[in-house]
């Protein structure tokens, strides 16, 4: 009898508590009344060899949409709207990413779809001025804004302004022989044009060039056995960060001392979890986003720790994804239209950078449409990373009236 009032006041406990989060939660549900909602779309690599680049973006995005939310949401023409992010896994296949904005436009109808690589970009580049949505594309390939298309923005720094200059002349140092072995995507393949042509201009050599599909190989033995037989003094990559780091364990154990070269897709501080410091010597590549000498960058940096754990790395790509939907959303106040995609484009430079959402420094937009505002490089030297290196790029694409808010 004793047992069997116990039970029956556990259950009615149990009753009460889950009454109590239903109250909780509804209470929190209908504190913020909504006049409609605004859907931003991405399409990336969310599984496969680039599915920690494309989950970091996409991270980025969600805890900006959640803040937005937080903050009250998107406020046009006296009314609030909720901010709601749709997204799909293109596996870093154009094709499937064309589906995923179709799918999108049918049923949520974004006003910005996000894409992380140039194939998928240049895709979407076919459709989007009909269709009526902002591309926010996040590639250094240059080749998605001289297509002549009026709605489309690139997110990182252009690599012909920026890495695939400077970072260069720093790879100079290890010496004059050049040999790439990277990614065959569309911006892999661009990348290695690019730092192959500057690599000339700086009068070095190009003395081997293998492409290979990052996303699939894991043993690249046979790739670098083939380049280290013309005994480059730099080998170049570019490709998502595990498999980057595999190429330079790999190459190390087949007695190569020379440096690397690290496109920006390349994440140090991401390959250091799989290559060791040792083995990154004699490197040139993107700063890490931690130890970028900005404050916001820090502290975004600190946040995503504290959500995400200690062993997360904090990303450009997450920082750089979370300002993008907070530049859309000023801009969109600014402009105060929520489905005019040229009139919220008009917007970008008036609301840029976007205060203490600017966790990339974003601070102006060029006549292309390229996102301006200084990026780092860094090297890796002696175990130890070296400074980071500032790149103040673009000068003079800035409108009339702005410039570069880094201050030195």
């Amino acid at each position: 009898m004793k047992g069997r009032n116990f039970l029956q006041i556990r259950y009615l406990w149990l009753f009460l508590l889950s009454f109590g989060i239903i109250l909780s939660t509804s209470d929190l549900a209908f504190s913020t009344k909504w006049d409609g909602t605004i859907y931003f779309g991405y399409t990336g690599p969310l599984s496969g060899g680039a599915a920690k680049y494309g989950n970091n973006c996409l991270t980025g995005m969600k805890v900006a949409v959640d803040d937005v939310n937080a903050a009250g949401g998107i406020n046009i023409g006296g009314k609030k709207y909720e901010l709601k992010l749709v997204y799909y896994d293109d596996m870093y296949k154009p094709a499937n990413t064309v589906a995923n904005a179709r799918r999108m436009l049918m049923a949520e109808k974004p006003v910005l779809i996000v894409c992380p690589h140039a194939g998928g970009i240049l895709a979407l580049e076919k459709i989007n001025e009909k269709e009526g949505f902002l591309i926010g594309g996040y590639t250094t390939n240059v080749a998605i804004i001289s297509q002549g298309n009026k709605l489309v923005f690139m997110v990182p720094p252009r690599a012909d302004l920026a890495y695939g200059v400077e970072m260069l002349k720093k790879a100079f140092s290890f010496g004059k022989r050049l040999a790439h072995l990277t990614g065959s995507h569309e911006a892999g393949v661009a990348w290695k044009e690019l730092a192959g042509a500057n690599w000339k201009k700086l009068g070095g050599e190009e003395v081997a060039a293998e492409s290979v599909n990052y996303s699939a190989v894991t043993d690249f033995f046979p790739y670098l056995t083939k380049i280290l037989q013309a005994k480059p003094d730099v080998i170049n990559l570019y490709g998502p960060s595990e498999p980057a780091a595999m190429i330079v364990n790999q190459a190390r154990q087949l007695g190569y001392k020379g440096g690397f070269l690290m496109g920006d897709q390349c994440k140090l501080d991401e390959m250091a979890k799989v290559a060791s410091m040792a083995n990154l010597n004699n490197s040139v590549g993107v700063c890490p986003f931690e130890l970028r000498p900005l404050a916001i960058a820090k502290a975004f940096g600190k946040r995503l720790h504290d959500m995400y754990g200690k062993d997360y790395v904090p990303t450009f790509e997450a920082a750089a994804h979370y300002e993008v939907v907070w530049i859309m959303v000023k801009a969109m106040e600014k402009a105060q239209v929520k489905d005019d995609p040229h009139a919220i484009f008009k917007r970008f430079n008036d609301v840029l950078p976007v205060g203490k959402y600017a966790n990339t420094l974003r601070d102006g937009l060029g006549p292309n449409g390229e996102l301006l505002g200084v990026t780092f490089a860094i090297m890796v030297q002696d175990n130890n990373y070296s400074k980071p290196i500032p790149l103040v790029w673009g000068q003079d694409l800035y409108p009339p009236g702005k410039k570069s808010a880094w201050k030195d």
